[in-house]
């Protein structure tokens, strides 16, 4: 699998990897990257049409075959979300306590299994999509 947007990202900032892709989530670049000796688990997120922002899937399949959101012990770091729109490109770059902050991962909370992100150049979001912007703020990066 390519890794493009996370490739580009990498080369823009000077990081060195080994990503390794995840059969889940396959629509999303998704994978397992090393960085630094650090799992992190990868996305690209996806533009759509009719919304603002991007949507992400982050979910991983039960040994029932069910899909679930990842938990708040997973043993990766985090979860660096790539997103591109309009030749601007970013990344959110959310540790596992923002991910729980933020609901995505399950434990003290039920999860989620996707989510949107807005990078800092949506504009004229709804209060809803605003109030996650900032939340998500201090894990967005543009590069």
């Amino acid at each position: 699998m390519q890794f493009s947007a996370f490739e580009t990202y990498a080369a823009e900032v000077g990081v060195t990897f080994a990503a390794t892709p995840e059969t889940q989530n396959g629509d999303y670049e998704s994978g397992i990257a090393q960085i630094g000796g650090v799992a992190w688990h990868i996305r690209t997120a996806r533009n759509t049409p009719t919304k603002p922002g991007a949507f992400v899937g982050f979910w991983q399949r039960a040994v029932d075959g069910t899909t679930t959101p990842f938990s708040d012990d997973d043993l990766a770091v985090g979860l660096l979300v790539f997103v591109e729109q309009q030749d601007r490109r970013g990344v959110f770059r959310f540790t596992g306590a923002h991910l729980a902050e933020l609901g995505i991962t399950s434990g003290r909370q039920p999860g989620k299994r996707g989510f949107r992100v807005y990078p800092s150049w949506c504009a004229g979001l709804n209060t809803q999509a605003a109030a996650t912007q900032r939340a998500q703020a201090p894990a967005f990066e543009e590069y």
